[in-house]
């Protein structure tokens, strides 16, 4: 379901947020899963439109799902100006449920936090074992077959 069609959602201060900017911070991260599940068709694409979708961080951590090994994916976007003019970041979760589909699950909320905020929350996640998600290594991953 895309975002645009969701009804407007609006911060304490009763300030809509920007949905072309949820939108696409949802599109980099599924770009970003499909670039590390099939590089071999994505590469190319990532490369090219990665940065159409502004300036997204991501953050991930492995967790076990009710069907197997996943990733909870946050996303960090550029919110703007807040109602007092101070600027604002996007927090979202994303949730892939399988590491070898390129299916990803956004949750329905979207957090908006001051700088300072969005920074605590993030370092306070690299902390607790989450890693970068965003930086997308161009060496193939090396499988071993059994």
């Amino acid at each position: 379901m895309s975002v645009l069609n969701m009804a407007p959602v609006t911060t304490m201060m009763n300030q809509p947020l920007n949905a072309e900017t949820i939108e696409s911070m949802t599109r980099a991260v599924e770009l970003t899963v499909n670039r590390i599940v099939d590089p071999s068709n994505y590469t190319k694409i990532y490369n090219d439109c990665i940065n159409e979708y502004g300036p997204c961080h991501m953050l991930s951590i492995e967790k076990e799902f009710k069907y197997g090994k996943g990733k909870e994916i946050i996303a960090f976007g550029d919110g703007g100006k807040g109602t007092t003019g101070k600027d604002l970041k996007y927090v979202k979760f994303f949730y892939q449920y399988n590491l070898n589909k390129h299916t990803v699950k956004a949750n329905d909320k979207t957090y908006t936090y001051s700088v300072q905020k969005a920074r605590d929350f993030w370092n306070n996640k690299i902390a607790h074992g989450y890693t970068r998600f965003d930086v997308i290594s161009d060496e193939p991953s090396e499988t071993t077959e059994t």
